[in-house]
């Protein structure tokens, strides 16, 4: 994250790799190995591709330099967001834009809203997979309510829900695990206290999912 905030100063200088090493690991006897390597986890991290950058890129000889212009976001900008939210969830529409649907990756937990989402390393993904068996785009899951269908999207080692490779858009049901390369997805519905549709679970009909502070817990009437 050094690493980062220093480029992220001049964005667009082409900053030489013994100064970023005396600005970061100052005082410490570092060689260029280990900014090569936190450049490289830099670049996992953003889905960035060092033979086509678009964010970090590699001067021959010389060093390293950001690419894309910086915004600051200043304190005013935070708080304005932060009452927006809070007007937003009174007046309702902040449920609505979470939705049913989510997804449970380890200790994470990502809400799903209407429209299409996608997963893979690509910075714009819902989920970002930084593992090397996921591909850059390597599906997408579209959301309407509380169903969600997901599909490949031509991916190097495929996706997998319920243990059968996706071939076409695939229905996702409450529960579901999905495998994409090395990584394990489970896609979970759920609804407000009270509602017609966790009544409707709780009588015997389609299953739904619990989110807490000890994880997930299935529906044990579905």
């Amino acid at each position: 994250m050094d690493v980062l905030v220093l480029l992220a100063t001049r964005p667009g200088h082409v900053f030489a790799r013994a100064d970023i090493i005396d600005a970061v690991w100052a005082k410490k006897f570092i060689g260029e190995s280990a900014l090569s390597r936190a450049v490289a986890l830099l670049r996992e991290a953003l889905g960035d591709d060092a033979q086509k950058p678009r964010y970090i890129e590699t001067i021959p000889k010389r060093g390293y330099r950001l690419l894309e212009d910086v915004v600051p976001v200043t304190e005013d900008a935070v708080n304005r967001s932060s009452q927006e939210e809070k007007r937003a969830a009174a007046s309702g529409r902040h449920a609505r834009s979470e939705g049913l649907c989510s997804l449970l990756w380890g200790q994470m937990r990502v809400a799903l809203a209407d429209g299409e989402h996608l997963l893979g390393r690509d910075a714009d993904a819902v989920l970002r997979l930084p593992s090397g068996r996921v591909s850059r785009r390597h599906a997408r899951i579209a959301v309407s309510g509380a169903h969600a269908v997901i599909e490949d999207l031509g991916s190097r080692n495929g996706t997998f829900v319920r243990g059968r490779r996706v071939d076409g858009a695939t229905e996702l049901a409450d529960g579901d695990e999905i495998c994409l390369g090395s990584e394990l997805i489970t896609f979970a519905v759920s609804f407000p206290e009270g509602s017609t549709e966790e009544q409707t679970a709780d009588g015997g009909g389609a299953g739904h999912v619990r989110v807490g502070h000890n994880g997930p817990s299935s529906n044990p009437n579905a």
